[in-house]
């Protein structure tokens, strides 16, 4: 598959090729299997996650997979409590977590399912959905949140216990190396201070060979947060190699 396959949100049923490794400045690093599956590794080590991605028996003319996650994240809250090590007043004026709470051991586990129509060398559309369990969780204060976009959803998980998460990608190649990818992601955040989160996300892509390819373009993000609803607007970039 190589760099035919446009996965870059990684909500495609698309896998790597055994033995393919990819990985990003700010995309996970990833690593085809021989059984048709491949591995995705965090590679920020504050916030350690391992998924497994595995292809399923096609259901008409589209390609399925499901993929496991597990993830870590007391080592980063814990860092946000004091992220430059050090008390300066109290609390630390550069946390984003307050140090007078209590941060216990976490863990959350992923279970999504994909499904992908058409062909990378054309256009694709992929569609995906799962559900998140924290594990753990009940210990953590309420006002113990990173109340910022794109990070709250993604932590709700462990204050709410639960976490819904639906999307879908759009994929096409349209001139030379040039190709382009839309994409969306709705989270569900059932019992919790902030509802809701939407993310929609536009990216050109130059592709200059199987080594190396350039992203830019834009995310859009917006939801019912606990300080209440906001939207933003913020530029996106990635480089990606692969061998």
């Amino acid at each position: 598959m190589g760099w035919a396959e446009p996965q870059l949100g990684n909500g495609s049923a698309d896998l790597l090729s055994t033995g393919r490794r990819e990985i990003g400045l700010f995309s996970p690093f990833r690593m085809g299997l021989n059984n048709g599956a491949e591995i995705n590794v965090n590679k920020f080590l504050l916030f350690p996650s391992v998924s497994y991605k595995s292809e399923m028996s096609q259901f008409r003319r589209w390609k399925m997979a499901y993929r496991i996650q597990v993830a870590y994240p007391t080592m980063a809250m814990r860092w946000l409590q004091s992220p430059i090590g050090m008390k300066l007043g109290e609390p630390d004026m550069f946390a984003l977590i307050s140090p007078e709470f209590t941060i216990p051991q976490m863990a959350s586990v992923y279970g999504e399912l994909m499904g992908t129509i058409g062909t990378a060398s054309d256009e694709q559309l992929s569609i995906n959905g799962g559900i998140s369990i924290g594990l753990n969780g009940k210990e953590l204060v309420q006002r113990a949140t990173v109340d910022l976009p794109i990070i709250y959803p993604r932590l709700s998980v462990y204050y709410n216990g639960i976490l819904i998460k639906i999307g879908g990608e759009y994929y096409r190649k349209f001139k030379g190396r040039w190709s382009y990818i839309m994409d969306y992601d709705m989270f569900l955040m059932p019992g919790g201070d902030g509802r809701f989160a939407f993310e929609q996300k536009g990216l050109l892509i130059w592709t200059k060979s199987r080594k190396f390819k350039f992203l830019f373009g834009y995310k859009l993000v917006a939801g019912e947060y606990p300080y209440g609803s906001q939207a933003h607007l913020f530029p996106a970039m990635d480089f990606q190699f692969g061998w």
